[in-house]
């Protein structure tokens, strides 16, 4: 197998990895209602599950929390490498929760 084969197998493989490698993450915010929630973001994470979204708010509002908004979207994205067409698709997940 040649260099050139090999760099053309592993760049999307490392690209795949990188996008399924991201964290959910959190910050505060008081919700209309004037309670504590907060925005939780799951993009990629967990290849981008509503789920991981969900077990982060269960994380962060031990007692229940209310979904005040729920934002997600998927976009593809084509690329090009040595003359061959990549498509990756980018996903980008994001919860607005109030805490009870």
């Amino acid at each position: 197998m040649t260099l050139k084969t090999q760099t053309k197998i592993a760049v999307p493989l490392l690209l795949a990895s990188a996008l399924m490698a991201g964290c959910t993450t959190s910050s505060p915010l008081t919700s209309p209602n004037g309670r504590p929630g907060f925005t939780v973001n799951c993009s990629g994470g967990g290849g981008g599950r509503w789920s991981a979204c969900y077990e982060e708010a269960s994380n962060l509002c031990p007692n229940g929390y209310v979904v005040i908004d729920r934002v997600g979207d998927t976009d593809a994205m084509v690329s090009e490498i040595d003359g061959d067409l990549n498509l990756q698709t980018m996903v980008s997940r994001e919860l607005m929760i109030e805490c009870r």
